[in-house]
């Protein structure tokens, strides 16, 4: 490799594995967004974009129609619940919502693990990923020197707000339960859903 191959090479690296991100980041908002989100929750607006998700989702269980496309989501160990962008929102609503499900979850005693934001170059367009991820508060008890099964609650709850090309894709709600001798069975997901929502 010549020199100039060399320093060419330093000046502009081979791109990532799109696998990996290029940005990884933790999730602070400045307080111009703080402002923000302050005056859209203080407007009532929150209420109504909720129940209008909660809507959505009772009838997609119904197996019906919405105005807004909700996807329901489960594997073995989680249940979720995705929002896809709908012009109607807005695009500062939409990442308004996405942090106000981060303080929902927060209002019912979980505690905010992580918050950060992740920037992924794939072969045909860019992916921003912010993620907060939440956890129930451990509840480690001993009875007649035996450590009792802990209350996970709903599981570990992680929110993520997608852009795509910058732009609003979807909203996505996880929560990962364990199915373990250590735990108690998880709250039923709908549960969840209502104190979020509603």
């Amino acid at each position: 490799m010549s020199f100039f191959d060399r320093i060419f090479e330093q000046l502009f690296p081979k791109r990532l594995p799109d696998h990996l991100p290029v940005v990884e980041e933790a999730l602070v908002r400045n307080e111009i967004y703080r402002n923000k989100i302050f005056l859209w929750q203080n407007s009532g607006a929150h209420r109504k974009l909720a129940y209008e998700v909660w809507e959505a989702w009772q009838l997609k269980k119904d197996k019906q129609t919405a105005d807004l496309q909700v996807h329901l989501l489960k594997t073995d160990g989680s249940n979720g619940i995705a929002l896809t962008y709908h012009p109607k929102i807005g695009a500062d609503a939409f990442q308004f919502f996405f942090d106000h499900l981060k303080e929902q979850v927060l209002q019912i005693g979980y505690k905010l693990y992580t918050s950060d934001r992740r920037i992924f170059i794939r072969p045909d367009y860019s992916e921003t990923i912010e993620k907060h991820y939440l956890k129930p508060p451990v509840d480690l008890r001993v009875e007649h020197g035996e450590v009792q099964r802990c209350d996970q609650r709903y599981g570990n709850v992680i929110i993520e707000y997608i852009q795509i090309d910058d732009k609003p894709s979807f909203i996505r709600l996880m929560a990962h339960y364990y199915e373990d001798q250590l735990y108690l069975k998880p709250l039923p997901f709908d549960e969840l859903m209502r104190e979020v929502l509603l």
